[in-house]
């Protein structure tokens, strides 16, 4: 453990602790910070814990072995399940309520499990800080009667890497991540061409130029809009790295290639929405 919790601090994760104890508990868990914290809280607190993680071309390769890794050097039980969310054609139309029909299908698989294998409850790691923003998935996991501890508590980001910190776990550093889909704009189509180039297009700009935090945003069949950090803006408005961007993302597809002046902001897909 490092550093010393605020008195609120304290209190906050005394209550997430409290749902833990003496239950079977079910974790969604992506690898990310957020599920990360709480696998590791159910590990120690609660009767018994299962960790469940979708496999799908939404997500990049990595993440599921990064999830792995954690699963295993903290000794927790971890299932993988296949999804093929694209066999929805609901979900292919991307309409505004996408992340919802993603949402429902993933936590009725889980249910499915909960109840074959005589779990309590299941667990997300929806933070207080998604409340901010259009998420459309909160309303699956409310009529699906998943358990929500950070929000319940009003636990936001930073205090979920606080108490990451606070555990010595390494994952209180990693960048967020949302799947490839919101990537694509509302009401335009989402098929394996696209989500291919955008990971594909993601992993080159990780690698080549050593970047944690970026999007490809893919709009209509041909423009790549690409939001960096300001802080990694220097490095990439160079004449040779332009150019590597331009002949890599001319492979994978795209006419048009962009970067975004305003960098990178989670959710930017959603500001053409009258919310």
């Amino acid at each position: 453990m490092s550093d010393v919790l605020s008195q609120e601090l304290k209190i906050k994760l005394e209550k997430i602790i409290s749902i833990f104890k003496n239950q079977n508990v079910i974790i969604a868990f992506s690898g990310g910070v957020d599920s990360s914290l709480l696998a590791f809280l159910s590990r120690r607190f609660a009767h018994k814990t299962l960790l469940i993680t979708e496999n799908s071309i939404l997500y990049p390769n990595e993440e599921i072995e990064e999830a792995k890794k954690f699963a295993k050097k903290h000794d927790i039980p971890h299932l993988i399940i296949d999804r093929d969310s694209l066999a929805n054609e609901n979900f292919r139309c991307n309409p505004e309520e996408r992340c919802y029909i993603c949402k429902t299908g993933l936590y009725e698989s889980i249910l499915k499990i909960k109840l074959e294998k005589d779990f309590d409850l299941v667990i997300d790691g929806s933070n207080y800080n998604d409340l901010s923003d259009y998420r459309p998935g909160m309303k699956a996991l409310k009529e699906l009667d998943i358990c929500t501890p950070y929000i319940k508590y009003e636990i936001n980001k930073e205090e979920i890497r606080e108490l990451s910190r606070y555990y010595g776990l390494k994952v209180q550093s990693k960048p967020s991540m949302a799947c490839f889909s919101s990537r694509i704009p509302y009401g335009q189509e989402i098929n394996v061409e696209k989500l291919n180039r955008i990971s594909d297009g993601e992993s080159f700009l990780k690698k080549t130029f050593k970047l944690k935090q970026l999007r490809v945003r893919h709009h209509d069949n041909k423009l790549a809009r690409i939001e960096f950090l300001p802080e990694d803006l220097p490095k990439i408005l160079i004449s040779d790295n332009l150019e590597l961007i331009k002949t890599k993302f001319k492979e994978l597809g795209f006419v048009y290639i962009t970067i975004d002046i305003e960098g990178f902001r989670s959710g930017s897909m959603n500001e053409v929405l009258d919310l």
